[in-house]
């Protein structure tokens, strides 16, 4: 199958899965069709589906274009405010179900400059009270956020769950679905999601 027909048919996939095909996506597409030949021969289906599920995620963050879906790179361009950016694109997914609130998180300028350390994340999620340490590694994401919220969802008892997938590079990509879209999606990109 031509790359143009494949990443076509992805968001085809992606449409009826509920993750709608903007016209910034399919900008992004042609983005990616623009990229030097011997790059797209090489690249899996997976990395292809990723880089299109990267771009309906940063989508989400502008509140616009895409439902259930948030991604961002696990490289931050401004750690001090990792976890408030993280919780803010949680609650953007969930349509409403997660209302996250009073997001305080008291950075630290010495944990920033040493590169390592620990500082707290304190928020609401309707109505409950929550408290997170997040981990300092340099400019990377604390992963132990993403197991902290999915455990928060849990509590939360929605009917929807965090799923989590990657794009093969360094994107983290979060759906906040229920585990029949999650077995469909799976089953339509041939792809096993992380369930937190």
């Amino acid at each position: 199958m031509k790359i143009r027909d494949y990443i076509h048919e992805c968001l085809e996939k992606l449409q009826q899965l509920g993750i709608c095909a903007t016209e910034e996506e399919e900008k992004y597409a042609e983005m990616i069709l623009g990229m030097p030949e011997e790059i797209l021969e090489n690249m899996e289906p997976g990395q292809i589906t990723g880089m299109l599920l990267g771009a309906a995620g940063q989508l989400s963050q502008g509140g616009e274009g895409t439902t259930g879906v948030y991604a961002f790179d696990t490289e931050l361009p401004d750690p001090s405010q990792m976890g408030t950016e993280f919780l803010q694109g949680i609650s953007r997914i969930s349509g409403g179900e997660l209302e996250i609130t009073d997001i305080e998180e008291a950075y630290s300028m010495d944990v920033l400059e040493e590169g390592t350390g620990t500082w707290p994340v304190n928020f609401v999620c309707n109505g409950t009270a929550y408290h997170y340490d997040v981990n300092v590694y340099h400019d990377w994401f604390d992963t132990g956020l993403l197991d902290f919220m999915g455990q928060v969802v849990k509590e939360q008892n929605t009917g929807s769950r965090l799923y989590v997938t990657g794009d093969g590079y360094q994107e983290c990509i979060i759906f906040y679905q229920t585990e029949i879209w999650a077995r469909n999606f799976e089953k339509e990109f041939h792809t096993k999601l992380e369930r937190l």
